[in-house]
């Protein structure tokens, strides 16, 4: 009996201490920093970045020299409303059934 409570105290302990050095490694971590830009009725080709001589973005250029650039996107759907509920939640428009714009 002594030797099993031994057994469960110091898989707790054990357990504890463990949690205890995974959040003060997390806390050490450094965060990056994310910079999201979201805009309506902007195709591919309409930054200076992408190469559009008519069009003249000096900081979005800087960002995309100095970050890290995505460019496969994927639309959740062809409208604003859609795209940026499923952009704010996570789910599908479908999911939420915001399927059209909202006015």
């Amino acid at each position: 009996m002594y030797q099993t409570k031994a057994i469960i105290w110091l898989v707790i302990i054990t357990l504890l201490a463990w949690c205890c050095a995974t959040n003060l490694h997390a806390a050490n971590a450094t965060k990056p920093n994310i910079v999201f830009i979201m805009i309506d009725d902007l195709g591919w080709s309409d930054l200076a970045v992408q190469g559009n001589p008519l069009v003249d973005t000096p900081r979005i250029d800087q960002f995309a020299r100095q970050g890290m650039r995505f460019t496969n996107a994927y639309a959740a759907a062809p409208v604003c409303s859609p795209t940026r509920a499923a952009v704010l939640t996570g789910l599908a428009p479908a999911r939420l059934h915001i399927t059209n714009h909202i006015p």
